[in-house]
């Protein structure tokens, strides 16, 4: 059937019953509407295959039934599996749920929160790519638009909800596996800290650690170019040989920047140099025999977060909260030391 133009008039002549009927039906405020009124229009609406205009409608109820999520990069794979767990909540809830990538610049980060506001989003969910609040992100929460964050904080006088994973419980976990199959030296190998807090608060757990272990060393990854961590490397496994180095990294991105350094050099693993890395991506189990990670509780950080979201709109909560989930230790072939001392 041709539904194109099909109006509330049409159908309300289809279920003889007044266009204001349809209209509170279709608002969900169906008031002393019957429960045989309300069938006739619902049967009217099926058989003619009417379709409510979303946007006008929203003018009259101010609301859209929108939600967002902006992160900084969709080719991370924290990203789709966190989307999963956010689009598992909103769409149980009802919600529409679009999706902004940022690509890792604050200006475009903040056209897309501008444009937000314009479209009327009910409520957005932000990976940050600074922990500096932009002035679009402080539009929206004064015109009292909800804002959970996930992954990272801000560091302003704008405190908003956060969901994020324990980093530091997380780089504990990690060296309290790598002592206990031997390891006596590290080479942690990160992302620049710049503005993002969960690479700051990774860094600063390692450096706790240093008095502990004396044999810790940073990497910062400034390009994909190995040579910087190749010779760190060399000159780590010079050190400390025996295959008691392990190398640490901060996330997927940099674990696979180091296993190009390890290719380079052609070390083994384990064996030459052990490695694991503070998150846990699909390929992790599949590359030299699987490689032990803290995997993050990503479904659960984006249902988390949305849950939170979903209770800001609906007024059940009140100062903002952080939260922080354990990650998962991992153990696979990567850090098996063949040479441990007794």
């Amino acid at each position: 059937m041709k539904t194109k133009g099909i109006t509330i008039a049409d159908v309300a002549r289809r279920a003889q019953v007044s266009q204001a009927s349809v209209s509170r039906y279709l608002n969900g405020i169906e008031g002393n509407l019957s429960t045989e009124t309300a069938g006739r229009i619902q049967k009217a609406i099926n058989d003619m295959g009417y379709r409510p205009n979303a946007w006008a409608r929203s003018l009259k109820t101010q609301r859209s039934g929108l939600l967002a999520v902006v992160v900084p990069d969709l080719a991370n794979s924290f990203v789709p599996a966190v989307l999963d767990g956010i689009e598992a909540a909103t769409n149980d809830a009802g919600f529409s749920l679009l999706i902004g990538n940022s690509q890792n610049d604050q200006m475009r980060e903040s056209a897309l929160l501008d444009r937000l506001l314009q479209q009327r989003a009910e409520g957005i969910i932000l990976q940050p790519t600074s922990d500096h609040v932009s002035e679009p992100l402080r539009a929206l929460v004064s015109e009292g638009v909800p804002v959970v964050l996930i992954d990272r904080l801000t560091h302003d006088e704008l405190v908003l909800d956060m969901v994020g994973l324990d980093n530091r419980g997380a780089i504990r976990m990690a060296f309290e596996h790598l002592q206990a199959r031997g390891y006596r030296q590290i080479v942690y190998v990160t992302d620049p800290p710049d503005a993002v807090s969960s690479r700051h608060e990774r860094e600063q757990a390692v450096l706790a650690h240093q008095s502990a272990w004396g044999a810790v060393r940073l990497v910062v990854r400034t390009h994909n170019d190995p040579g910087a961590l190749t010779s760190v490397l060399k000159e780590a496994v010079d050190i400390v040989p025996g295959g008691h180095t392990a190398v640490l990294c901060s996330n997927g991105m940099t674990a696979l920047y180091a296993l190009e350094a390890i290719r380079t050099i052609g070390y083994l693993v384990p064996g030459d140099l052990g490695m694991m890395m503070i998150d846990d991506p699909t390929w992790a189990p599949y590359v030299l025999g699987g490689i032990t990670s803290i995997a993050q509780p990503t479904f659960n950080l984006g249902n988390r977060a949305a849950q939170r979201l979903l209770n800001r709109i609906h007024h059940t909560v009140t100062k903002p909260l952080e939260t922080r989930l354990p990650g998962q230790l991992m153990i696979r072939n990567s850090t098996m030391c063949p040479l441990r001392e007794e």
